[in-house]
């Protein structure tokens, strides 16, 4: 794996690992301007499972990404982590 592919994977490593504490917290209660940093006011699709549609992801996104770095080779673990960034790309951008 080249020193690029590994910057991405280390970069959605951390992402995902700030994204769930920031989401727990939020769901805990705790409010700052860490936490608050680009939180969306509550959208409306999802209803009460909003607060915990993105924990799943986040979580395999952690663990795929360290398996991906240990491995040091893609394969469909990095497939799927890869693949999930334009769905969340247009999702954010298309749902309200």
């Amino acid at each position: 794996m080249n020193k690029i592919i590994k910057f991405i994977f280390v970069t959605i490593l951390l992402f995902s690992m700030y994204h769930l504490v920031r989401d727990l917290l939020t769901n805990a209660g705790i409010h700052n301007y860490i936490v608050d940093f680009g939180h969306r006011a509550k959208t409306l699709w999802c209803g009460k499972i909003c607060p915990w549609v993105t924990v799943p992801p986040e979580i395999f996104n952690i663990i795929a990404t360290v398996i991906v770095l240990k491995r040091n080779h893609i394969g469909i673990l990095g497939f799927f982590v890869l693949v999930q960034i334009p769905i969340w790309v247009i999702l954010i951008t298309l749902v309200p």
